[in-house]
């Protein structure tokens, strides 16, 4: 995965964006990155020699959180498209 900046603060970006968004619809493919980043995030955590490990955890959980929330969130009519019922 190809990020422009750090891990971290693609992290710490998406979190931020997750939570701004909480009560609007995002794109599929914005939703779509942010679990490939989680992904990308995980894979990388592994490896040994990353300086930010426990930094790196912990934002991993709390983009899941904020995933999670929004998944609640769509069940619920939270992240539809403004006029649609």
């Amino acid at each position: 995965m190809d990020l422009a900046g750090t891990l971290v603060e693609n992290l710490q970006a998406a979190i931020f964006s997750a939570r701004r968004l909480s009560r609007h619809y995002v794109h599929p493919d914005t939703l779509r990155f942010w679990q490939e980043l989680l992904h990308h995030a995980r894979l990388k955590a592994r490896r040994p020699g990353l300086a930010e490990v426990d930094e790196v955890h912990r934002l991993i959980a709390q983009l899941q959180s904020e995933l999670a929330a929004r998944e609640i969130g769509s069940v619920t009519g939270a992240n539809r498209k403004s006029g649609q019922a």
